[in-house]
């Protein structure tokens, strides 16, 4: 004896269920993708100021805003991609783990 009604009311439930969690939690990405890019941008705007107040430019104000630019570059390729790029700040900080590689940049 099958139990029609009790199948689909399960498998109406799990639909729901999984609908919310993918709102829940797209919701949040873009949540979070819009503020960790407000807050790049603004840290960007603010390292720059702040090498306009002091009156000279190092080189370590320069990558400061390179990294600045790839991480506002990788918010916007998760937007138009949906793909997460991880290995752009990483393959910098393995090539700078490297204390002979870390001399290069003075």
């Amino acid at each position: 004896m099958k139990i029609n009604w009790a199948e689909n009311l399960r498998q109406n439930v799990h639909q729901l269920a999984e609908s919310l969690g993918n709102l829940f939690v797209e919701s949040f990405h873009y949540l979070a993708l819009f503020a960790i890019g407000a807050v790049t941008a603004w840290a960007a705007v603010m390292e720059f100021l702040q090498m306009i107040e002091v009156g000279h430019i190092k080189i370590d104000d320069i990558l400061l805003l390179f990294i600045y630019l790839e991480l506002g570059a990788m918010v916007g390729i998760y937007f138009k991609t949906k793909v997460y790029v991880t290995n752009i700040p990483s393959s910098g900080y393995q090539m700078l783990e490297n204390h002979a590689n870390a001399g290069l940049w003075r």
